[in-house]
């Protein structure tokens, strides 16, 4: 079934970098075969309302908050709410320093939350973004295959804190050796483009 509500999240401060240059090919094809699909961008470098998670936003959801810290909390809320309002997430991301940038971790780090993201049952945790989908589009300097080597804490880390919120349905782009320019566009960008055709 094709999405209705697509969020795409941009961790690249470059608007002509490769991810986000590959996360364009995949909208353009997605949008010209399902032209009724809204699409929503959050750019983590200009997006202020996301609070920043630490001991406020912790605080927050305790007794006796400080208003400083319940607005903190609030933020948290807003954010988790028009997160689960898509049905199919985007992520387009360098790797910095073998991860993901900080903004995108912060983002993480403030959707996932008890109840509301994930719940526990029986001692175990169990993700709530039941019928949801993502791709995760990822640039680096190198090539990790499937991304399941010892130094590649970038797709390993989205795969899983995705499942853990219950997005189970997942793919993925790898754009290799981005230190080769366009060449390194040319492979992922094809991917992107059959991946809209066929996936959705």
């Amino acid at each position: 079934m094709a999405p209705s509500k697509v969020l795409v999240v941009r961790a690249s401060p470059r608007p002509e970098g490769h991810s986000n240059k590959v996360a364009n090919e995949f909208l353009a094809n997605l949008k010209a075969k399902n032209p009724q699909v809204v699409v929503e961008e959050w750019l983590l470098e200009e997006k202020k309302d996301i609070p920043e998670f630490g001991q406020k936003v912790i605080n927050g959801k305790g007794e006796s908050p400080t208003p400083e810290e319940k607005s903190a909390w609030e933020g948290t809320l807003k954010i988790i709410s028009e997160f689960k309002t898509f049905d199919l997430y985007v992520v387009a991301t360098p790797m910095w320093n073998f991860n993901v940038p900080a903004k995108l971790i912060n983002l993480i780090d403030v959707l996932a939350q008890a109840g509301h993201t994930f719940e526990y049952v029986d001692g175990a945790a169990r993700g709530l973004l039941a019928n949801k989908k993502v791709l995760f589009v990822c640039a680096h300097m190198g090539a990790y295959p499937n991304g399941v080597l010892d130094n590649d804490f970038q797709l390993p880390y989205l795969r899983h804190m995705f499942n853990f919120m219950g997005v189970s349905e997942q793919k993925d782009i790898a754009i290799d050796f981005s230190f080769k320019g366009d060449e390194a566009d040319v492979k992922p960008l094809e991917q992107a483009k059959a991946l809209a055709a066929d996936w959705l």
